[in-house]
């Protein structure tokens, strides 16, 4: 037996060998694989073997220790769980003999789920469902979950749209308080108009356009010749003139941020009854809103601008076609354009043209990229899929939302406190790379300038203009390609900070107010100045709010989309294979290379812009350069833009995944 003394010194001795043993807490990030990482707040990442990954979930917060394995590699050992990101999820019904399961609609939660029998809820195999976990994996070593609802089979029309709805919280139906207020404000829309001084612009000859089926028209638009250039008019629906901070309906605009627009659905920020009635700019209606008047010089510069509110009357409803149709024939016969209107729309597309040639000179204006519209078929899924390139009609309103935004940014930057677009430009991490690019390919003598705004445009302006060396006056790569997949994602501030990505010292929103929240925001602090009133500084929480649900709304539409169309896809490949039309290696489809990252890159087809992944991950012959973001194979390279030829390898439409091989004279 041992003394006191003896087990007092083992004591000590296993409270050294405790203390010594590294010791850290941090945040689990699962991989594709069974095993997984943990990364610390100070940047260190640590390996969680598959043992270790089965007692965790992605997103996790754990207490670990450190230890070598034989090899002498660092690895993870987890020793408390400190708290839990998953708690709902979507994914797909599975019956396997006796076992209930389901297995997660989530990029790295990649483990089927036992559903005990009191947690199922009626649902059956091949149901898509959403759920619920009950129990988590540490320390008990099995994650289980309880169904919550039944989304649907993966043949229901709209489950699409219906999942991805789920899957990123993206509201339904207005509850019925919401509905109530919507209800009581159409009845004092009257009273509300007139609270606040309004001038009467009804007399103008307003405009919308929009897409022929649209009813939720936020912006009309006039304009006229002026000896220095032209006066611009653009009014935008004033929601903010009814809609009450703090009220039911408010924070219910704020909880979804924005209208969800689907292939087959579109889901409201406000109820239609205003979003489509009240608050909308329809034809031969007064309406509120909230009016920008702009001199444009005949070089396209805003030398004025000036904000009021007022009533207006738009005299029509025009569709980007009719007015497309017009520009390219003034002679159009089409009823709806008017004596009254045609000159308005001729000075519309001048001013236009002239403020985009203003931002190519001294700004930033992105390319345009081809876009595939998907048609629905009676059952609705994809019956074909169709390019849809933005006509001049497109580029008209787009040129003036950009000249307003741009004007009440510069209106809010002289205030004490607005609502802005954020983007810092390149980001931090890839600065190094960026410079080191720019001088190689550009011959920069000062590279890191392109940290500044104004370096940047520079930066970006040499590479418009071409190389003059090259016959093509082609650079060897994409550089603006490259820089663009180095940038930021944009965010909101309430400080007048740069928009690096478009070139300008400050930006905002404020052309959409009842179809995103960011802009009603702008709406009331723009009021709140004109009207001489006080507005709070909007919160961090706010701002948070308006980033996760926009971002959670462009996700379900994108992820809806891709679905649909690989579904489209998976339908054409087998029709393909059943007619013995396919060889061997597979029928060939022509695309771009348009991501790329370590692991491979993504590439678009052409003629209906389906992406799909060409993994490399475990062919070592291939080498990648960050720099340049490009892949090496033998004497072969691939980066971005670069046509390509591949097959199909694979495709999982509720999955939205699409793999391609490449083809043989390609690799």
């Amino acid at each position: 037996m041992l003394n006191f003394d003896a087990l007092s010194q083992l004591k000590s001795l296993k409270q050294e060998i405790h203390s010594s043993i590294p010791r850290h807490e941090g945040k689990v990030r699962a991989t594709g694989g069974r095993y997984g990482f943990v990364n610390t707040d100070d940047n260190q990442q640590f390996f969680l073997n598959p043992d270790e990954m089965d007692k965790v979930l992605s997103g996790d917060v754990i207490a670990f220790k450190v230890e070598e394995t034989k090899e002498g590699k660092s690895q993870a050992i987890i020793e408390k769980l400190i708290s839990t990101a998953q708690d709902e999820f979507v994914g797909q019904y599975i019956v396997k003999g006796k076992g209930h399961f389901i297995s997660p609609e989530h990029p790295t939660f990649n483990r089927w789920v036992f559903v005990p029998p009191a947690q199922r809820k009626g649902a059956k195999d091949g149901d898509l469902v959403g759920c619920k976990i009950t129990q988590h994996p540490y320390p008990q070593g099995k994650v289980q979950a309880q169904v919550l609802d039944v989304i649907g089979q993966t043949s229901d029309r709209q489950i699409e749209s219906n999942m991805m709805a789920r899957k990123w919280d993206i509201a339904g139906e207005f509850s019925e308080d919401c509905q109530n207020e919507a209800q009581a404000l159409l009845s004092v829309m009257d009273q509300a108009t007139v609270a606040e001084p309004r001038t009467d612009l009804t007399a103008t000859t307003w405009l919308t356009i929009d897409s022929a089926m649209s009813r939720d028209l936020d912006d009309a638009l006039s304009c006229q010749k002026t000896d220095s250039g032209w006066s611009l008019q653009v009014a935008i629906a004033d929601p903010s003139c009814a809609i009450k901070p703090g009220s039911d309906l408010d924070k219910e605009a704020l909880r979804r941020s924005t209208s969800s627009y689907f292939i087959d659905n579109m889901i409201p920020m406000l109820p239609s009854a205003l979003s489509e009635g009240a608050f909308s700019l329809l034809p031969n209606q007064t309406r509120p809103a909230l009016v920008c008047h702009l001199a444009i010089s005949e070089q396209g510069d805003i030398t004025d601008y000036r904000l009021e509110a007022a009533l207006i009357e738009s005299k029509a409803k025009l569709s980007y076609i009719q007015v497309a149709a017009f520009l390219g024939d003034s002679t159009t016969t089409d009823e709806q354009l008017t004596e009254s209107i045609r000159p308005v729309l001729t000075e519309l597309n001048l001013c236009a043209l002239a403020l985009n040639g203003s931002r190519r000179k001294n700004n930033l204006v992105l390319d345009d990229r081809i876009e595939y519209k998907a048609y629905l078929n009676d059952q609705g899924k994809v019956d074909q899929i169709v390019s849809m390139e933005r006509n001049i009609a497109h580029k008209l309103v787009e040129e003036c939302m950009v000249a307003v935004n741009r004007s009440v940014a510069n209106f809010l930057a002289e205030k004490e406190h607005g609502l802005f677009i954020q983007h810092a430009g390149i980001r931090s991490e890839r600065q190094g790379e960026a410079r080191a690019l720019v001088k190689e390919q550009l011959n920069i003598v000062n590279p890191e300038k392109i940290a500044t705004l104004e370096g940047f445009v520079e930066i970006q302006q040499i590479i418009a203009a071409g190389n003059p060396e090259a016959e093509d006056n082609k650079f060897e790569l994409p550089l603006q390609a490259i820089l663009a997949r180095q940038l930021e994602r944009s965010k909101f501030g309430t400080e007048a900070k740069p928009h690096v990505g478009m070139g300008l010292p400050a930006y905002t929103t404020f052309t959409s107010p009842i179809r995103k929240y960011n802009d009603l925001l702008v709406h009331r602090l723009v009021k709140s100045y004109l009207f001489d009133s006080k507005m709070d500084v909007i919160s961090d929480e706010v701002l948070a709010q308006l980033g996760k649900a926009q971002n959670n709304s462009r996700m379900a539409a994108w992820q809806s989309d891709q679905w649909l169309k690989a579904e489209w896809l998976h339908r054409q490949f087998a029709l393909e294979k059943a007619s013995n039309s396919v060889s061997k290696e597979g029928l060939k489809r022509e695309g771009q290379i348009v991501q790329v990252n370590s692991g491979g890159f993504t590439v678009r087809l052409e003629g209906n812009g389906i992406e799909g992944q060409v993994d490399v991950r475990r062919n070592k012959e291939w080498k990648f350069d960050t720099k340049t973001m490009t892949h090496k194979h033998g004497e072969k390279t691939y980066r971005l833009e670069q046509p390509v030829t591949v097959t199909i390898a694979s495709i999982t439409p509720v999955l939205r995944e699409v793999k391609y091989n490449l083809c043989a004279a390609e690799d």
